[in-house]
C-alpha cells in the first residue's frame, strides 16, 4: 500500500488562495440580483420608486444548479485542511444566512398578499432540473461548510435573534404540508433552531401563538405533561413533533433533530414544565416496544439513544438526570440481552455504539453521585461491574465502530475508579490478551535456542486468537495508557503486549489481512506510553521479564539493550516494512514521540528520526529499500532487526509479488551494508545465505509465495558478492590473505552446491504457481553469474587459496544484472575472462539444469516478468556453456521460433513463445561474443530469425502495431510500442559500440558492422511510422508510451523538448504534425532520409492515428487535436508556405486533405479508422479547409469513396458520417469554389453526386437515417437556391423568401414515418433527384 508521492494537503495549500478568491467573488452574484425597474405590486409612486432603487439588490428566487455544484466543488478540497477557511467564515456565513432569511420573509409576504387578494392560483413557473430554489442551494453550501469545519463552528455565525425563531419554524412546518424541501434544508433549519434554543428568555415570552390543551398534537408513546399542558408555549408544542419525527430519519436531519430536542429538554423553563421527564419517559417506552406495535427501523432506536446520550452529557455537571439513571441503565442493558423485542436495535452497529455511549455516561454519573450509605455503594458497584463486563464483551464485536466506542468507554470508566479496581481492569485486559495464545519452540535461525545463555527457547503463536478481540483489547490498553491509568509497576506486561501487537498479522479466508487494526492500535499505545510516562519509569522496566523484548534483542544482536532501545528498534522495523501505509506512518510518528520525549536513550536517535521520516515511509518501495538501508548505515542493530523481519510475513511472506521483489532487493542491500561495515564481510554474507537456505529448507511445497520471496532474497545477496570479495581481499594484511582466500573458497563451494540443489528442485518439481518459481529461479541464475565466474577462475588458477589469485578474481567480478544491462561489451569481456578452460563439474551441472528448465518451462511462459528474467538467464547460460552447446541451444531456439506449429501446440507457442523472442533478441546483440560466423548468419541473415521477426519482411512487431483492436488490442499495442522502444535503445547502444570497435577492427569487421547498421535502419524504418501513428491515437496509455518511444529516435535537445509537452495538449499534436518538415533537424540523419523519402506515407500513417483523437477521444482531447489540426492547415506565413511548396509541392492543408482521402480509400472495411476519417473530413469542410483544396481533391471521386464506405453497412455512425460529408460537399454550390472553369466543373460534379446521394438516403428504410438527412438539409443551407428545386424561382425573387418556402417543407412532418409521396415531393423541391 503506497501513499501518494505528493500529499493532498500540500497541493491544497498551493491552490487555496485561488479557490477562496473565486468563491468570494462568485458568492454575492450567486445570491442576489439587481431589482427590476417596475413592479406593479410594490411600486406605487415615483417617490417610492426612487427609494426602491436605492435599496440593495434582492435575493434570487432560483439559481443555476450547475453554479451551485461549482461553488460546492470549490469548498470540498478544504476537507484536508479545514482551518484554511476560518478567516472567511465570519464573512461568508452571515451573507448566506441573511439571504436565506430574506428569501423566507419574502415568501411569507407573497403568501400573505395572495391570501388577501383571494388568489388561489399557484405559481405558474415549473421546476427545472437546470434551476433550483435559492434556499436549497444555500443549504447545500452550508452543509458543505458544516462537513468541512463542523456544525459547532458554523452555528456560531448564524443569526441568533429570537425574531427569526418562528420564521424558521413556520418555514419548516410549511415544508411538511408541501414536501418540496431537500434534506440539506431540513438539516440546516433544524440546526439553526437548536442554536436559537440558547435564547436566555422563556419560550412563553417569545411564542406568538398559544395552543389549547385539547389541540395538542398526538405523538406515539409521548404523554404531554398534564399539569402544565395549558401553560406550554406554542413554540414547544410546535417543535416537539417535528424534532421527534426527524429523530428517526436515516439522514443528517437526525443529528440536527437530536441537538434541537436536547436543547429544548435541558432548558430550565421546560424542565419546570415537565418536558424533560416526559421526553425521558417517551424514550424508555420507545426502547421497550410492545408486541402489538409494528417494529421500528434501526434509525428510530439510533435517534432515541443519541437523544439520551445528549441529555446525559449535557447534565454531566448537574443533577437533572440523577433520578432516571438506574431505570435508563437497566432498560438499555436488558435490551442488549433480549433478542426478540430489540432485534432491529441490536442489528445496527451504530445503535450498539450509541448504547455503549449511553451506558458510559450513566456509569460516570453514577460513580460521581455514589451515595454514602452501604446500600447505595453496593448498588453503584453492581452497576459498574455490570458495565465493565458489558464493555469487555463488546471489545470483540464484529464492527469496528463498536470496538472503538467500547475501548474508549472502558478506559474512561477505569479512570474514574479507585486504584485497586483500576488495576483489576488492566489485569483483566492483559489476561484476555493472553487467552488462546500458544507457545512453540523458538527457531529464528534454525536452532532451538539456548536456555543456558538466558535466551528464550519458546515464543508465542497467535494463530488461534481472535483478531477482532485483539483489536478491541489493544485499543483499550492504548486508551488506558493515554490516560495514564496503569501504574508504572505494571508496564512490563503492557509493553510485552504492545510489542506482540506491533507484529501481529492474520490472514482471513480470502487471503486479506485482518491484523492491520491491531498494529494500528499498538502504534497508538506506544505513542501514548512515550507521552505519558517518564524516562526513569521506562528505563526501570526490566527487559528479561518480557519475552517479546528478549526476542527483539536477539533479532537485533544487542542483548544488553534497554527497553526504550528495543521499542525504538521495533518501530523502525515496522515503519520500514509494514504493508499498510497508515501503519508505517503511525510507527514513524510513535518513534518520533519516543525519541523526542526521551532523549539520549536511543542509539543515533535524532538521525533515526530523520531517516524514518513521516513522508519518507509513504511509498512502500522507498521504505523497503531506502529507509531500511538508511537506518542500517546508522547502526547495525537496526539492520539486523530488519533482516530478521524481512524473512517473515512483512517481507518474503507478503501476498503481493511486487512487494516480495522489493523485499528481496532490500534484503540483499542491507546484507551488503552490514557485510561492508563488519570485520569479516565474507562470514556475514555467508550467514545471510545460510539463513535463507535454512528457511527454504523448512518450506512446504504449497508455500510458493514464500519460496518466491526467499529465492529473490538469495539472488539479491549474491549480487553483493563482487563487492564483498573486493573488500575481503583488500582489507586483509599479507599474513591474513590466505585466511580470506580460504573463506572465499568455502563460500563459493557451499553456495554453488546450494544453487545446484535449488535449481534441480525447481526443474524437477511441479509447483502451484510455476510462473513465480520460474521468475525467481531465473533471477537467481542471473545473480549467480559472478559466483560461477569465481568458481571457474578459481578452479583454473594455479593456487585457488592464494590471496593474489583471489585479488585478480575479485577485480574481474561484476554483478549479473549489471553485466546483462551493459550488453555485448561486458559479456564479451566476461567470455574473454573465462578463457578456453573447462568449467568445474558443479558449474556444468548448473548449466545443464538451467538449459533444461529454459527449454521446457521458463521460456514458454507469457508473463512479462518471467520473460525478462528467463531471457537474461538464457544469456548467462550461454556464457558459461561450451561452444558446441551454445550453437546447439541457439539453433534450437531459432527453430522453435521459425517453425509454424499446428494443432494444440500452435496456441501454446503462439501465446507463450515470447521468451524465445526475447532470448534471441538479447543473444543477437551479443552474438559476436560467442564465436562462429555460421550461427551469427543464421540469426541475422536475409532469411534469418531476427530478420524475419524484426525486419521489414517478417513484420511481427509491425503487425502487432497495426492489427490489434479493442481493449485487449490496446494492451497488445502498448507492449508492441515498448518492444519497439527497447529495440531502438538497444540498436543505439550497439551503434555506439560499433563506432568504437571499428577504429581497431579490420575491414571484415567494418563490413559486418555496416551490415548490422543497415539492418537496424530497416527495422527502425519499418516500425517508425507505426509508432508515429500510435503517438497520435486516442488512448492515453498508448499515446504516452509512443511519445517516449519517439524520443529515442530524436536528437537529445528535441527529445527533451518533446518530453516536456503534455501528451494531450495542442502543442504536442502540433509538434507531431510539424515533424515531417523538421525531420532533418529533429531525427537521426539515417532515419530521416529513409522515412522522409515518402512524405505521403508519413502523412497517411500520422492521420490514421490523429483522426481517432480528433473524433472519438474525450472532449478535451478532441478540442486540442482539432485546434492543432486547424492551425496546421491554416498557416499563412509566407516563409513556411514557400518552404512547403519547394519541398512537397503542396500546402499543409492540401497535404492533410489528400492524406484523408487516401486513408478513406485504403481503410475500407476498417471502421476504427474509416469512420473518424469521414468525421474529420466533414469537420474540415465546415471550418473551410477542405473547400480550399480544389487542386488536391477530386470531389466527385470523394463522393464515390464515401458511397463505397457506406454501401450496405449496418453501422449507423458510419452512415451519419457519410451524410455529413455529402452535406458538406453539396453545400459548396454557389460559394465560388474553384480557380478556373475546369476546377468549377469538377466541383459541380461532386455537388451533383452529393445531392443525389442525399436524395437516395431519404428513402433509407431506417427512420433515424432519414432524420439525419433532414437535419443536414436544414443545417447546411441547401434551401438557399440552386439545384433542381430552385428552377421555378425567378432571378429577382428574394433569396430569404426562397429559404422560408423551402424551409417550411421540412417543418410539420415526421420524416421517420412519412410516406413515399411526401419523400418524393421533398426530393423534388430541394433538387435532390439530379
Amino acid at each position: 500500500m503506497n501513499a501518494p508521492e505528493e500529499d493532498l494537503d500540500i497541493k491544497l495549500q498551493k491552490v487555496s488562495a485561488d479557490l477562496i478568491t473565486d468563491f468570494d467573488k462568485s458568492l454575492l452574484q450567486f445570491l442576489r440580483k439587481k431589482r427590476q425597474q417596475q413592479n406593479d405590486d410594490d411600486i406605487i409612486s415615483t417617490a417610492q420608486h426612487k427609494q426602491h432603487q436605492e435599496q440593495q439588490p434582492v435575493v434570487r428566487s432560483r439559481v443555476r444548479a450547475r453554479e451551485t455544484d461549482r461553488l460546492v466543488s470549490l469548498l470540498d478540497p478544504f476537507q484536508e485542511l479545514p482551518q484554511l477557511l476560518d478567516p472567511q467564515l465570519p464573512k461568508w456565513l452571515p451573507i448566506l444566512a441573511d439571504a436565506f432569511l430574506e428569501y423566507q420573509q419574502q415568501s411569507r409576504r407573497r403568501a400573505a398578499r395572495e391570501v388577501s387578494s383571494s388568489s388561489s392560483s399557484s405559481s405558474s413557473s415549473t421546476r427545472s432540473d437546470l434551476l433550483m430554489p435559492l434556499p436549497a442551494a444555500i443549504a447545500k453550501i452550508l452543509y458543505t461548510i458544516c462537513k468541512i469545519r463542523g456544525e459547532k463552528v458554523v452555528v456560531r455565525f448564524l443569526r441568533n435573534e429570537t425574531r427569526y425563531l418562528e420564521l424558521l419554524l413556520s418555514a419548516l412546518e410549511d415544508s411538511e404540508r408541501n414536501p418540496s424541501w431537500t434534506w440539506e434544508e431540513r438539516y440546516v433549519v433544524l440546526l439553526w433552531l437548536s442554536h436559537l434554543m440558547l435564547a436566555p428568555f422563556d419560550l412563553a415570552t417569545i411564542s406568538s401563538v398559544e395552543v389549547d390543551s385539547d389541540e395538542l398534537p398526538l405523538i406515539p408513546g409521548f404523554r404531554w405533561p398534564t399539569a402544565a399542558a395549558a401553560r406550554l408555549p406554542g413554540i414547544t408544542v410546535r417543535i416537539l413533533p417535528l424534532a421527534i419525527k426527524y429523530l428517526a430519519s436515516p439522514g443528517k436531519e437526525r443529528d440536527a433533530a437530536r441537538a434541537l430536542l436536547v436543547r429544548v429538554a435541558m432548558r430550565r423553563d421546560m424542565q419546570q414544565l415537565g418536558v424533560l421527564d416526559a421526553l425521558v419517559q417517551w424514550a424508555l417506552i420507545a426502547l421497550r416496544p410492545r408486541w402489538d406495535v409494528a417494529e421500528q427501523t434501526p434509525y428510530h432506536y439510533i435517534g432515541v439513544l443519541s437523544f439520551l446520550s445528549g441529555i446525559l452529557v449535557s447534565s454531566s455537571d448537574t443533577s437533572d438526570m440523577d433520578r432516571h439513571l438506574t431505570t435508563l441503565f437497566y432498560t438499555i442493558h436488558r435490551a442488549t440481552a433480549e433478542a426478540d423485542p430489540a432485534g432491529s436495535m441490536m442489528s445496527s452497529a451504530l445503535a450498539r455504539k450509541m448504547m455503549i455511549k449511553v451506558i458510559r455516561a450513566i456509569t460516570i454519573l453514577t460513580l460521581r453521585n455514589s451515595g454514602s450509605t452501604s446500600q447505595d455503594q453496593a448498588s453503584s458497584m453492581e452497576l459498574v461491574e455490570t458495565t465493565i463486563g458489558f464493555l469487555l464483551e463488546n471489545l470483540a464485536d464484529n464492527d469496528t465502530p463498536v470496538r472503538f466506542a467500547a475501548s474508549k468507554a472502558l478506559s474512561i470508566v477505569t479512570l474514574k475508579l479507585d486504584a485497586d479496581m483500576a488495576s483489576q481492569v488492566v489485569e483483566a485486559v492483559i489476561e484476555s490478551l493472553n487467552r488462546n495464545v500458544l507457545w512453540v519452540r523458538m527457531n529464528p535461525r534454525g536452532d532451538g535456542g539456548d536456555a543456558a545463555s538466558g535466551l528464550p527457547t519458546r515464543t508465542k503463536d497467535l494463530s488461534a486468537v481472535n483478531p477482532l478481540e485483539w483489536h478491541g483489547l489493544m485499543l483499550t490498553l492504548s486508551h488506558l495508557l493515554y490516560r495514564r491509568s496503569p501504574p508504572a509497576e505494571n508496564l512490563s506486561d503492557i509493553i510485552h503486549t504492545l510489542l506482540m501487537g506491533l507484529s501481529f498479522e492474520r490472514r482471513n479466508t480470502s487471503g486479506g489481512s485482518s491484523g492491520t487494526n491491531v498494529r494500528d492500535a499498538a502504534c497508538f499505545g506506544i505513542w501514548a506510553l512515550a507521552r505519558r510516562y517518564t524516562t526513569a519509569e521506562l528505563r526501570a522496566v526490566p527487559t528479561t521479564s518480557t519475552t517479546a523484548a528478549v526476542a527483539a534483542a536477539v533479532k537485533s544482536h544487542n542483548p544488553g539493550a534497554s527497553m526504550l532501545q528495543i521499542i525504538a528498534t521495533e518501530l523502525v522495523v515496522e515503519a520500514s516494512l509494514d504493508p499498510a501505509g497508515n501503519i508505517r506512518r503511525g510507527s514513524s510518528a510513535a518513534l518520533q514521540e519516543l525519541i523526542g520525549r526521551h532523549p539520549d536513550t536511543v542509539e543515533k536517535g535524532i538521525w533515526v528520526v530523520q531517516a524514518v521520516d513521516y513522508h519518507s515511509v509513504a511509498l512502500r518501495s522507498r521504505a523497503l529499500q531506502e529507509v531500511a538501508l538508511g537506518v542500517t548505515r546508522l547502526a547495525g542493530q537496526y539492520g539486523e532487526a530488519v533482516l530478521d523481519a524481512l524473512l517473515g510475513w512483512r517481507g518474503i511472506g507478503d501476498a503481493d509479488a511486487a512487494a516480495r521483489r522489493a523485499a528481496g532487493v532490500s534484503y540483499g542491500a542491507v546484507t551488503a551494508e552490514l557485510a561492508g561495515d563488519g570485520r569479516d564481510p565474507v562470514e556475514r554474507l555467508a550467514g545471510s545465505v545460510q539463513l535463507v537456505l535454512a528457511c527454504v529448507g523448512h518450506l512446504e511445497a504449497r508455500q510458493v509465495e514464500e519460496r518466491h520471496g526467499l529465492l529473490l532474497s538469495l539472488a539479491a545477496v549474491l549480487d553483493g558478492f563482487p563487492a564483498v570479495a573486493v573488500a575481503a581481499t583488500a582489507a586483509c594484511a599479507d599474513g591474513e590473505g590466505a585466511v580470506a582466500a580460504r573463506a572465499l573458497d568455502r563460500f563459493v563451494s557451499l553456495t554453488v552446491i546450494a544453487l545446484t540443489t535449488i535449481l534441480t528442485d525447481c526443474d524437477s518439481r511441479a509447483y502451484r504457481r510455476p510462473e513465480l518459481i520460474a521468475e525467481a529461479a531465473s533471477r537467481l541464475v542471473v545473480s549467480s553469474a559472478p559466483l560461477l565466474q569465481a568458481a571457474v577462475l578459481s578452479a583454473a588458477g594455479p593456487s585457488s587459496s592464494s590471496s593474489s589469485s583471489w585479488t585478480a578474481i575479485a577485480a574481474a567480478l561484476q554483478t549479473g544484472p549489471a553485466t546483462i544491462s551493459q550488453g555485448g561489451a561486458a559479456l564479451s569481456a566476461l567470455v574473454d575472462n573465462l578463457g578456453p578452460a573447462a568449467a568445474p563439474q558443479q558449474v556444468r551441472d548448473i548449466v545443464a539444469v538451467v538449459k533444461n528448465s529454459l527449454n521446457t518451462k521458463w521460456l514458454l511462459r507469457s508473463e512479462q516478468e518471467v520473460i525478462s528474467a528467463a531471457s537474461d538467464a538464457g544469456v548467462v547460460m550461454l556464457v558459461f556453456s561450451d561452444r558446441t552447446s551454445r550453437e546447439e541451444t541457439m539453433r534450437s531456439w531459432a527453430d522453435t521460433v521459425r517453425r509454424k506449429p499446428v494443432g494444440r501446440a500452435a496456441g501454446a507457442v503462439a501465446a507463450n513463445g515470447g521468451g524465445y523472442f526475447a532470448a534471441l533478441a538479447k543473444a543477437y546483440l551479443v552474438v559476436g561474443s560467442f564465436g562462429r560466423e555460421e550461427v551469427k548468419m543464421e540469426l541475422d541473415g536475409d532469411g534469418g530469425v531476427v530478420g524475419r521477426v524484426l525486419g521489414a519482411r517478417g513484420g511481427w512487431i509491425r503487425g502487432l502495431l497495426d492489427e490489434c483492436e479493442g481493449d485487449v488490442g490496446s494492451h497488445v499495442r502498448l507492449q508492441a510500442v515498448r518492444a519497439a522502444k527497447w529495440l531502438w535503445e538497444a540498436f543505439g547502444r550497439q551503434q555506439g559500440q560499433n563506432q568504437q570497435e571499428m577504429k581497431v577492427k579490420g575491414v571484415e569487421e567494418e563490413e559486418d558492422r555496416a551490415r548490422q547498421s543497415q539492418l537496424q535502419v530497416v527495422v527502425v524504418e519499418a516500425l517508425f511510422l507505426r509508432v508515429l501513428r500510435l503517438a497520435a491515437e486516442k488512448l492515453d496509455r498508448v499515446r504516452v508510451e509512443a511519445q517516449g518511444a519517439l524520443g529515442v529516435l530524436l536528437r537529445p535537445s528535441q527529445a527533451a523538448e518533446l518530453k516536456k509537452l503534455t501528451f494531450s495538449s495542442k502543442p504536442y499534436f502540433s509538434s507531431l504534425l510539424n515533424l515531417l518538415s523538421r525531420a532533418d533537424d529533429w531525427l537521426d540523419p539515417a532515419i530521416s532520409a529513409a522515412v522522409a523519402a515518402n512524405p505521403d506515407r508519413w502523412m497517411d500513417e500520422l492521420m490514421a492515428g490523429l483522426v481517432s483523437s480528433a473524433d472519438t477521444g474525450n472532449e478535451d482531447l478532441v478540442i486540442a487535436t482539432r485546434a492543432a489540426l486547424c492551425d496546421f492547415c491554416c498557416e499563412e506565413e509566407q516563409q513556411q508556405q514557400q518552404q512547403q511548396q519547394q519541398k512537397s509541392g503542396q500546402s499543409n492543408a492540401e497535404a492533410i486533405c489528400a492524406a484523408l482521402v487516401r486513408n478513406a480509400r485504403r481503410c475500407v472495411g476498417q471502421d476504427r479508422v474509416l469512420v473518424p476519417t469521414l468525421e474529420v473530413i466533414a469537420f474540415l469542410f465546415h471550418v473551410g479547409v477542405f473547400a480550399r483544396c480544389v487542386r488536391g481533391v477530386d470531389y466527385k471521386n470523394l463522393v464515390l469513396l464515401v458511397q463505397k464506405a457506406g454501401y450496405k453497412t449496418g453501422n449507423v455512425r458510419k452512415i451519419e458520417a457519410c451524410i455529413k460529408v455529402y452535406g458538406a460537399v453539396a453545400d459548396l454550390e454557389g460559394k465560388g469554389i474553384g480557380g478556373g472553369d475546369g476546377d468549377s466543373q469538377r466541383v459541380m460534379e461532386g455537388v451533383e453526386d452529393a445531392r443525389k446521394r442525399l436524395g437516395a438516403l431519404m428513402s433509407h428504410p431506417w427512420p433515424r437515417v432519414r432524420g439525419l438527412v433532414v437535419d443536414e438539409l436544414w443545417g447546411l443551407g441547401l434551401s438557399s437556391g440552386g439545384g433542381g428545386g430552385g428552377g421555378d424561382v425567378d432571378d429577382g425573387e428574394d433569396v430569404e423568401e426562397v429559404k422560408n418556402i423551402k424551409g417550411q417543407e421540412l417543418l410539420g412532418v415526421d420524416w421517420g414515418k412519412a410516406g413515399k409521396g411526401a419523400v418524393k415531393g421533398l426530393i423534388g423541391v430541394f433538387g435532390l433527384d439530379g
